[in-house]
């Protein structure tokens, strides 16, 4: 009885010093190259928030009310959602969107987001704001991209989006009514992108963001140039990393360094002839030599894949193992080049606060990023990092059942996303009520309301091709 007693005793003892030690990994901080702290380990990355009027805009009360929110969470570091540096290039339409270059701009809207992001209770250190800069590239749709109807988007080649994706005869139509065939950049309009980069960080810095994020995944212009399936110059821009160098190092000079420099890439395209794991690492070995950049992020995936940016297991399964190599090439360059290591940012269905933090404890990464759980638990860093709380008290956030739309990738996908930008909407909306306690996720029809979002897309598909 009394062996018994104790090997009870000693079992819930261990559990509580393991318990203690996870939230001790997780709560601490992290020094980033460029001399600025962030407070713990974990990450609100950035989503897609669809809050923006059609044809894009500026913050308004939703985003603000949004971001306020997270704030609140204790998070490290807040990253917005995709913030389009071309007015003439948006992503789904309702996007954040940079005044165009040249004209003035009131940075009175931009300066109150990054005081939402910053609005952390009394006493407690503020998270990090980054904006994330992005520019879509050829994944600019029809109808919604900011573009007169027959002007198509730039890209780095003349390769259409889904022009050689093995799916059905629906699914590739679908891809050639939501997007054209861009027209080859010209080293002007490199030059112009590579300023609507710089234009862009240089308002965050002056709105009192703590920092930028360039969006170098998911298919988007950055990665298009980085990518062999959709670069086939013969140029000096035929050179993967070229862009993005021109554009890091730009936006390096007119910054102070305290200021984060963060990039976002894909650790394989994971489709035949795009980029592979190898090349890949090869470009994260470049970029830490480079030594301007203070967080990389691992993401993956494209619009013709799409299946690697939505959550899943399979997805964890090879951004771990890629940012395991990323976080050994990091330090080993880092440490033959007598610099600070760029931080690697690991995203990626990761959830419960053991999983995390034997990461973190393995090195395999220095950030944790969570994205849709945000969501539907916004404090969620709180819980992680109460010592007080044992494993099966700390809440899993909701994950909806929703429908798969077998008859295309991109539309199954989408069915997520949306779920998700509805649901930001409403805890903007409830936040705004003063009544962010009695916010719980919705458990009503997400296939009705994912119909009603699918039928706006086609009224503005038919508006457009009327011209109305």
């Amino acid at each position: 009885m009394v062996d018994g007693t104790t090997s009870r005793s000693q079992s819930h003892a261990e559990g509580n010093n393991q318990r203690d030690t996870n939230s001790a990994i997780i709560s601490s901080k992290i020094n980033l190259p460029c001399r600025i702290v962030a407070q713990n380990r974990l990450v609100k990355v950035a989503m897609y928030e669809h809050l923006s009027p059609l044809g894009g805009g500026v913050p308004n009360t939703y985003h603000l009310s949004l971001y306020s929110t997270w704030a609140r969470g204790k998070w490290g570091i807040i990253i917005t959602g995709n913030v389009q540096v071309s007015p003439s290039h948006l992503g789904l339409g309702a996007d954040l969107v940079i005044p165009p270059l040249g004209k003035p701009y009131d940075i009175e809207p931009w300066s109150r987001l990054a005081a939402a992001m910053h609005a952390c209770p009394s006493g407690e250190q503020p998270s990090l704001a980054l904006m994330q800069l992005c520019h879509v590239g050829r994944q600019s749709p029809r109808f919604i991209g900011g573009r007169q109807l027959w002007d198509p988007p730039l890209a780095p080649s003349s390769k259409r989006v889904g022009e050689n994706v093995p799916e059905s005869i629906l699914s590739r139509l679908l891809y050639w009514i939501l997007f054209q065939t861009p027209n080859e950049m010209e080293e002007k309009d490199i030059e112009h992108a590579i300023d609507q980069y710089r234009h862009g960080a240089a308002l965050a810095m002056n709105a009192g963001f703590d920092g930028v994020q360039l969006h170098g995944s998911h298919g988007y212009l950055i990665t298009q140039f980085m990518s062999p399936k959709t670069n086939t110059r013969s140029d000096q821009y035929s050179k993967p990393l070229l862009f993005l160098y021109r554009i890091a190092s730009q936006i390096r000079k007119q910054v102070p360094k305290k200021f984060v420099l963060s990039v976002k890439l894909n650790a394989a395209d994971y489709v035949e002839g795009g980029m592979t794991e190898e090349e890949s690492l090869r470009h994260v070995e470049e970029i830490t030599r480079w030594d301007l950049f203070d967080i990389i992020e691992i993401s993956g995936g494209d619009y013709e894949n799409p299946e690697f940016i939505s959550s899943g297991s399979k997805r964890q399964a090879f951004f771990l193992h890629f940012a395991q190599k990323a976080s050994l090439m990091v330090e080993k360059v880092a440490s033959e080049l007598d610099i600070s290591p760029p931080a690697i940012l690991l995203t990626g269905s990761l959830r419960g606060q053991a999983s995390i933090a034997s990461v973190l404890q393995k090195n395999e990464a220095s950030l944790i990023g969570i994205a849709r759980p945000a969501v539907v638990l916004p404090s969620y860093p709180r819980f992680l990092m109460d010592e007080s709380l044992p494993p099966e008290a700390i809440p899993m956030p909701f994950e909806p059942t929703l429908p798969k739309l077998r008859v295309s990738k991109l539309a199954g996908a989408s069915v997520n996303t949306m779920w998700y930008c509805y649901e930001m909407k409403r805890l903007a909306g409830f936040t705004q009520q003063g009544s962010t306690l009695e916010y719980r996720p919705s458990t009503a029809p997400a296939l009705w309301r994912v119909l009603i979002c699918y039928l706006s897309a086609l009224w503005l598909l038919i508006v457009g091709s009327l011209g109305i």
